[in-house]
């Protein structure tokens, strides 16, 4: 049965890796945060009939209502508009090599907030895969680091990647009986929505849209949030945050194949190289990760 949850997780890492290259089409037309709204504004409007319909209950719980707030601040406000930000300063491909670091994210702010322990294979699959973000953000030219010179678009694509880990250890939390995907999806939306609302206010503009930038938002609001979010909390709440960001690993792939096939990017050495060391990186930390779960599974019950 996990091979259903599976296919639906690389189906979730081709949908955001399609987002990365759709968001392209959208520079220009519109600023980060507006891009964000109209992405969940679309995205909780296609929701809300089928939370009524399928959902026993449509408000949440006094205990459930912090955590989905949680997850609207991180994995909706703060997640989109650092990744749209990056977009206006940097190529769709380094979007979606960083995206890669995203399994290492999520192990982190589990360290972090849960406490969980790493073993001598996950702490080098994590500084393997920075390394490997390191070659792309200086475009193989390390001596950048010394001269604090970088693309700001790349730095974005990290903050944005840190926040998707503490957004992942919020659904593993919040997904529960009371709250399944769809609810927490919709949820998380509506909050999200409301912290952008403020910052948005008065400033509602969308400048000379074409045809391509309405094409790129319909599937930004629908395919890459409505489908990927549900596919997403799906495969967290049934395999776990960190087997889950396993599947994050194929980002770079589907988007460079996307960015070589609709806008015409192609990938550089350097870029391929650290694709390679950032795979790696996650390798050696799933590798850890089974290590620890096998470990763990032979050790005797106590009497």
């Amino acid at each position: 049965m996990k091979v259903v949850y599976f296919i639906l997780l690389l189906a979730t890492s081709m949908l955001w890796a399609g987002n990365f290259v759709a968001g392209k089409f959208t520079v220009g037309h519109a600023d980060p945060l507006m891009m964000s709204f109209l992405r969940y504004v679309i995205a909780v409007a296609v929701l809300f009939p089928l939370v009524r319909w399928k959902e026993r209950k449509f408000w949440p719980s006094r205990s459930s209502l912090l955590p989905l707030i949680g997850m609207g601040a991180t994995g909706i406000f703060l997640f989109n508009l650092f990744m749209f930000q990056a977009l206006q300063h940097t190529s769709a491909i380094n979007t979606g090599i960083i995206s890669a670091l995203n399994p290492l994210a999520i192990a982190l702010m589990t360290f972090i907030f849960t406490g969980q322990r790493l073993n001598g294979k996950q702490r080098l699959g994590m500084l393997t895969g920075l390394i490997g973000v390191v070659i792309v953000i200086t475009r193989g030219k390390v001596d950048q680091l010394f001269a604090l010179s970088f693309n700001m678009g790349d730095l974005y694509m990290v903050a944005a990647v840190l926040t998707w880990g503490v957004y992942s250890v919020l659904t593993k939390f919040t997904l529960k009986d009371e709250v399944g995907p769809l609810f927490a999806t919709f949820w998380a939306g509506l909050f999200g929505l409301g912290l952008m609302l403020p910052f948005i206010w008065g400033e509602m503009t969308i400048s000379s849209p074409d045809t391509s930038f309405w094409i790129a938002l319909l599937y930004i609001g629908i395919g890459a949030t409505v489908l990927a979010m549900l596919f997403w909390n799906i495969g967290v709440q049934k395999v776990g945050g960190t087997q889950s960001g396993m599947f994050l690993n194929f980002n770079p792939v589907f988007t460079a194949l996307f960015a070589y096939i609709w806008i015409g990017e192609s990938l550089t050495w350097p870029q391929a190289a650290g694709t390679m060391v950032v795979i790696a990186g996650v390798w050696l930390y799933t590798l850890g990760n089974i290590e620890k779960v096998n470990r763990s599974s032979e050790t005797p019950a106590s009497p």
